[in-house]
Parts: structure tokens; C-alpha cells; sequence
């Protein structure tokens, strides 16, 4: 196994805690929108969480623009009778409280210092909007860490498609082997980069079930020195 040159790494729900931004801030625009009080709340996340991660995907494909996913996404939250202006209306509330609750994952940027000062490079890889991850990178005392960002929606090309893994090797100058991929996605993150030829680390927080016991997991990025003792391993058990 070749040394470890470059750590490539998710943002959202890896070193973003995009799962209880999303949380808060759905909970307090409740509070404002009787439209959507009647439902059950942990229904009601589960519900966004699922019309969100759709519509996302068709945003990164070009088949919808941000207004018409967060029309559509509120119209599917809420149900018939919510009409396109009041969708959007509700979107851009919620909009506004998800980035009043930017935390990052605990550890993470112990963590995301630590690599840096490793000498191994930290290349974050991410399905999402040049602009977005920029702001979330900033905010949450990430940037200075992060050697390279690389989007979907730079390259046009999203995980777990392999040129995204391919463009952000090239920025990094390491090859497949001289890599790791940390993510919290079983089928973007770690199937992705395992057919890039690229070591994969799943980040498993929920404690979910693995699906195959020979690749690594962290579970928590405390303690950081256990953290990087699996990272180092390359993804070896």
C-alpha cells in the first residue's frame, strides 16, 4: 500500500452537520407556518429529508433551477392547495433559519487541522454549488485547512461518478492509491471512490448497519489521533 498523500473528504453530514442544520431549522419555521404543524415532526423530517435529497439531484443535473426545487420541494412538504408563490415564500424563511444553524460536525475541524498539519493534503469533494460550499467552508473555520474544493457543479460531474474523484486526484498531483476518501454515503462516497480505484473510510455517526465489514468506519471524528490512525490505514480493518 503507497503512503498517504491526500485525504479526499465529504462536506455535508461528514464535516458539515448539514442533518441538524435542516432539523433546526425546519423545527423553528414551524413555529411561524401553521401550514406545517399538523404532521408528526419526525415524519415531517424524514418527509424533507427525502424531498430535499431528490430535489437536489435535480438541481446538480440542470433539469431544475434553485427557485423551482424549492417550489417544488414546499409544495411536496406541505401538500395540495400550496401554491407556487407561497412555496417559495416558505423556502426563502427556511432558507434563512437553515443559515443561522451552520455547525460542523464535532471534530471535524480538529480533525480537518490535524491532516493539515500531517503534511497530507485535504481535498474536500462534494455534490453541490461552487458558491454554497465556499460559505459553509468559511463559516464553519474550515477554509483555512482545505488545500482544494471540488464540486459537482465545477467539473459537471457528481459523485459517485468517477470523474469527480478522477478531478480532484489531479488537483491534489496523488494518484488512486496514494488516497483515502472519507464520506458519510455508503453508495456516493465509499462505492464511489472504491470504483475510482481510491480507499474508502465511511463515516458511520448513526451507527447504521455496514454492509461490508472489510472496509474502515469512523463513527466519530473524537479522538482525533484514533481518527487519524484510521485514515493512515487507508481504509484497512
Amino acid at each position: 500500500m503507497s503512503a498517504l498523500r491526500v485525504v479526499l473528504c465529504d462536506l455535508d453530514d461528514t464535516l458539515f452537520d448539514h442533518y441538524r442544520a435542516t432539523e433546526i431549522a425546519l423545527e423553528r419555521l414551524r413555529d411561524v407556518e401553521p401550514d406545517l404543524a399538523g404532521e408528526p415532526f419526525d415524519v415531517q423530517v424524514a418527509r424533507h429529508r427525502h424531498l430535499l435529497d431528490t430535489y437536489h439531484r435535480e438541481l446538480l443535473a440542470g433539469r431544475m433551477t434553485l427557485d423551482q426545487v424549492r417550489i417544488a420541494r414546499f409544495q411536496g412538504l406541505v401538500g395540495n392547495g400550496c401554491d407556487a408563490d407561497r412555496a417559495l415564500q416558505m423556502a426563502r424563511r427556511y432558507r434563512q433559519l437553515y443559515e443561522q444553524c451552520w455547525y460542523t460536525v464535532p471534530g471535524a475541524v480538529d480533525l480537518a487541522s490535524a491532516i493539515k498539519q500531517s503534511g497530507v493534503a485535504f481535498v474536500v469533494v462534494t455534490n453541490n454549488l461552487i458558491e454554497e460550499q465556499r460559505l459553509k467552508l468559511e463559516h464553519c473555520g474550515l477554509t483555512a485547512f482545505v488545500d482544494h474544493l471540488v464540486t459537482s457543479e465545477e467539473t459537471g460531474v457528481a459523485k459517485p461518478q468517477r470523474g469527480i474523484f478522477d478531478a480532484a486526484l489531479d488537483r491534489s498531483g496523488a494518484s488512486a492509491d496514494e488516497a483515502v476518501m472519507l464520506g458519510d454515503s455508503w453508495e456516493v462516497d465509499v462505492l464511489g471512490a472504491q470504483a475510482a480505484g481510491i480507499r474508502a473510510v465511511w463515516f458511520n455517526r448513526f451507527g447504521r448497519p455496514r454492509p461490508d465489514e472489510t472496509v474502515a468506519q469512523l463513527q466519530a471524528f473524537e479522538p482525533v489521533a484514533d481518527a487519524m490512525r484510521v485514515l493512515r490505514a487507508g481504509g484497512r480493518v
